[in-house]
């Protein structure tokens, strides 16, 4: 599923891009976008703390600002949980994964 992303709104990195100088987790904002008739989409990113340099990148390196911070506070939970909790949450986290695909599938 491509997510198309608006113009000017603030993603974060997914990977560090070593090339650019850029890790993990910054975050940039979406000032170009290329859409793909087969593949995924590429963005241009702009407003890191590297002025005037713009670096493109395809969709599955980059999430939402507002998804992004929603992980990192399940994964602060997380770090916090015993060794059984984390085995529950995986296996509910599987069941999970699996019926979005299946609905993916049938939709």
């Amino acid at each position: 599923m491509n997510i198309q992303y608006p113009l000017f709104s603030q993603v974060v990195l997914t990977q560090d891009l070593p090339q650019h100088n850029l890790k993990r987790g910054e975050v940039g904002t979406i000032v170009e976008h290329y859409p793909m008739a087969e593949g995924e989409d590429g963005y241009s990113l702009e407003g890191f703390d590297v002025p005037e340099v713009t670096i493109e990148v395809a969709a599955s390196q980059i999430v939402s600002l507002p998804r992004w911070q929603k992980e990192e506070i399940i994964l602060t939970k997380l770090r916090q949980l015993s060794e059984t909790r984390l085995l529950q949450i995986e296996d509910y986290l599987d069941f999970l994964w699996q019926k979005e695909k299946s609905e993916e599938k049938s939709a």
